[in-house]
């Protein structure tokens, strides 16, 4: 009996051992197979997601070329691999996703004009369109796919924002250029200030801007934005917006593996990753209803400021566009307040680091009309020279170096290549605009360049084609302003703080060794201190109090 005993507990033991190593198997092999089962489906959809006869890197497994491109300025990084290895167009694999770059003037043409109706889309991207937006269809006209929708919404925009439309805000954007001089005289207090951190008047400008030009109303006498409610909520909204519309950072867009690894983390409770996503759509969509309600009650009882959104609410064509669509008109003004913020910095920076091009600027000004170096208004006028300056900032800095993303619409054709419908395509907007002679000098003359080719004109800060910004004349009008103001009115110089050594250098106006993050393609500046100085404090003020 003991025996037996002994041989059944043996036997039990070693079930016991043997139940252990096969649970110990199950966890380890299981999702070794399901990891390799995964390696080998990504490899084969990113085969299928090759476009024949067009070349372009393979990159790795799962991940594609997102590691190469990591620490580097990518869209520099794509002029390099264009210019040294891959000729104008090539696709580029970032996780599963083909993406197209185009690279050159030429091929940009022959995509974006040439063949505009089979690239006008725009890619529905995981991050913006299916987290943050809920497949809903609220979104700005820049992010939103081509459809009946978008073209509604485009040609009831474009009626807003068109040359004759835009001298009717005139007075909006010579009030915001005020604005902008009299919080730079109280910043820099009267000049007997050292250095200024010009961000934060350059953010409430960019804000009012946006604010007034969309709804007609704007921020008075506050200082720190952020004391307001709802202005701070704009502002967390907007950066979120621009953070999470961003095409190289935002790896959910690229690799779905980690959608599954993000879900079953929001699933254990180790992150509320798609919550706080849709929050941040359902909190855009709200504070753009209470200015909407806001402008319908102005416009009800006459007291209502010309604006884009109440033109377009008086605009017998828009009567076809549902509440969202309206919305989605407004959403586009404020996405583009980034831009305009971060440009302005930039100009900033330059002319602080360029004061030939400072001294030639202001003698533009006195030569067409010494008058205006104490106009308040000057909206209206056509100086060549601020004008050059004006697209010279937005060439040399190009804030979009990626543009927006777009997608085919249809097929495209391009040397031999075929590339189908729903593909992303990146517009290189910082490769095109080195088109020019000594692309990496600042100069304004060679917009007045009479020899310039035609082709060499466009301004591709604002896009190409079918998709252009439809805010760019609007966008362009707002900084020649504030730019003729600024200039008229005050020097700039180096800071000499200790605190921002960096923007002493002559570096911190560079385009890219200035950059605050180096692969950001919505790009910021590292520096922001500027010393400032009245030419004539009485006198500014005098124009200030005409205002």
């Amino acid at each position: 009996m003991g025996i037996i005993s002994g041989f059944d507990n043996g036997n039990e033991s070693f079930s016991n051992d043997s139940a252990i190593i096969l649970v110990v198997k199950f966890l380890f092999v299981t999702p070794t197979i399901l990891l390799v089962g995964y390696i080998v489906l990504s490899e084969i959809s990113r085969f299928k997601g090759r476009i024949p006869n067009l070349p372009g890197p393979w990159g790795y497994p799962i991940v594609g070329s997102l590691p190469s491109l990591r620490d580097t300025i990518t869209s520099d990084e794509y002029l390099k691999r264009a210019t040294e290895r891959y000729g104008d167009v090539f696709q580029v694999q970032l996780g599963n996703v083909t993406a197209v770059v185009v690279n050159t003037t030429a091929a940009a043409r022959a995509f974006f004009v040439t063949q505009r109706e089979a690239t006008n889309s725009r890619p529905v991207t995981y991050v913006l369109h299916k987290q943050v937006q809920q497949n809903g269809p609220v979104t700005s006209i820049g992010t939103s796919p081509w459809d009946e929708s978008c073209k509604r919404r485009r040609k009831v925009a474009a009626t807003a924002l068109n040359k004759t439309s835009v001298e009717t805000y005139f007075p909006i954007l010579n009030l915001e250029s005020r604005a902008l001089l009299s919080d730079f005289l109280r910043e820099c207090k009267g000049g007997q200030a050292t250095d200024v951190d010009v961000t934060p008047s350059c953010r409430k400008f960019s804000l009012n801007l946006s604010l007034t030009l969309a709804y007609g109303t704007r921020v008075e006498d506050v200082k720190d934005l952020h004391h307001d409610l709802l202005l701070s909520e704009i502002i967390y909204l907007e950066d979120e917006i621009s953070r999470l519309r961003d095409p190289t950072s935002n790896f959910y867009n690229y690799i779905p593996l980690l959608r599954t690894v993000n879900s079953v983390a929001d699933f254990l409770g180790l992150r509320r990753t798609k919550a706080h996503l849709a929050s941040i759509g359902k909190r855009r969509y709200a504070y753009h209803q209470v200015l909407q309600d806001k402008l319908r009650r102005d416009i009800a009882n006459h007291v209502d400021i010309p604006c884009i959104q109440g033109n377009v609410l008086k605009d017998p064509d828009s009567k076809g566009l549902t509440e969202g669509e309206l919305l989605s008109v407004s959403m586009s003004m404020m996405a583009g307040a980034h831009t305009t913020k971060r440009s302005l910095i930039w100009a900033c920076l330059l002319l602080a680091h360029r004061p030939d091009i400072q001294a030639k600027a202001f003698e533009a000004i006195q030569q067409a009309d010494p008058a205006l170096l104490q106009a308040s208004e000057v909206a209206h006028t056509k100086i060549p020279y601020i004008e050059a300056l004006t697209k010279e900032v937005g060439r040399y800095f190009v804030v979009l170096r990626l543009a927006l993303p777009k997608a085919t619409h249809l097929d495209v054709e391009w040397h031999g290549a075929t590339i189908p419908p729903k593909t992303l395509l990146f517009l290189n907007s910082w490769a095109c605009s080195r088109v020019f002679a000594a692309p990496h000098e600042f100069a304004p003359e060679r917009w007045l360049d009479g020899d310039q080719p035609a082709t060499n004109r466009h301004q591709y800060a604002f896009g190409i084609g079918g998709r252009m910004c439809v805010a760019s004349h609007v966008a362009s009008k707002a900084l020649y302003t504030v730019l003729l103001h600024l200039i008229a009115h005050f020097r700039f110089q180096p800071c000499e703080s200790a605190e921002d050594l960096f923007a002493a250098t002559s570096q911190a106006a560079d385009p890219l060794e200035g950059l605050l993050v180096r692969e950001n393609p919505s790009v910021e500046a590292r520096a922001r201190m500027v010393r400032l100085v009245p030419r004539d404090e009485d006198a500014l003020r005098a124009m200030l109090s005409l205002g």
